[in-house]
């Protein structure tokens, strides 16, 4: 398996069980960001070896639940689950399958980067791009105020302490403040628990990207 710390080099990023034209695609979506994710070659569909993430669409197939993912397949790194497929009743499954994170195949290339580099780290992160309000979730969202509600929804998409704080626009300590009173309502007591709790509760979606690592809760 690839080491964890690769130092300032790029997030290495290869794909299974895609056609030619899917890696050729993400291979030129990546390229104006080469100095931060290299997407290695994988013919055949083969995911190569010696990388930091394994892409494969473990949620292909998956119509309802309960459902039964791809078979998990021989890979270095993570496996991430990258799907046209990815909705938030699908996430825990995925999760539960050995996915380090589930991204939507739509996001664009800036969100795509900035969930590779959080998982590389070791964030769990879920970003599943700008979806409409799920039914029922404004009277859930009443168990946090706005800016908790904000914060959870960040964290939801891997990003670091001092990029949310960034773009919240507030201080390191108050926003670990905001994320104490909010884990406490929510009951949990984890990132990884909040990011699943942020799925089921609906707080998914567009938010700013990470731009760098920062402090962690």
């Amino acid at each position: 398996m690839t080491a964890m710390n690769r130092g300032s080099a790029p997030v290495r990023v290869t794909l299974a069980h895609e056609c030619q034209l899917v890696n050729a695609g993400l291979a030129a979506l990546m390229a104006p960001y080469a100095a931060r994710v290299r997407v290695v070659p994988s013919p055949g569909g083969i995911p190569a070896q010696d990388v930091d993430l394994t892409l494969h669409d473990t949620l292909a197939d998956v119509h309802d639940l309960p459902g039964q993912p791809a078979p998990t397949i021989a890979h270095d790194g993570r496996l991430v689950t990258w799907s046209w497929n990815a909705r938030p009743e699908l996430v825990e499954l995925a999760l539960a399958h050995g996915a380090s994170g589930v991204l939507s195949k739509q996001l664009p290339a800036a969100r795509l980067v900035a969930a590779f580099e959080s998982i590389h780290r070791g964030r769990q992160v879920v970003d599943l791009g700008d979806r409409p309000a799920t039914v029922g979730v404004p009277a859930v969202r009443r168990v946090l105020t706005p800016r908790e509600g904000e914060v959870i929804a960040m964290i939801t998409q891997g990003m670091t302490n001092q990029a949310i704080a960034q773009e919240a626009c507030i201080s390191i300590n108050s926003l670990k403040s905001y994320i104490r009173s909010a884990y406490r309502k929510m009951g949990v007591d984890s990132r990884s628990q909040a990011v699943l709790w942020g799925v089921r509760h609906g707080y998914v979606g567009s938010t700013a990207v990470d731009q760098g690592a920062g402090l962690t809760a």
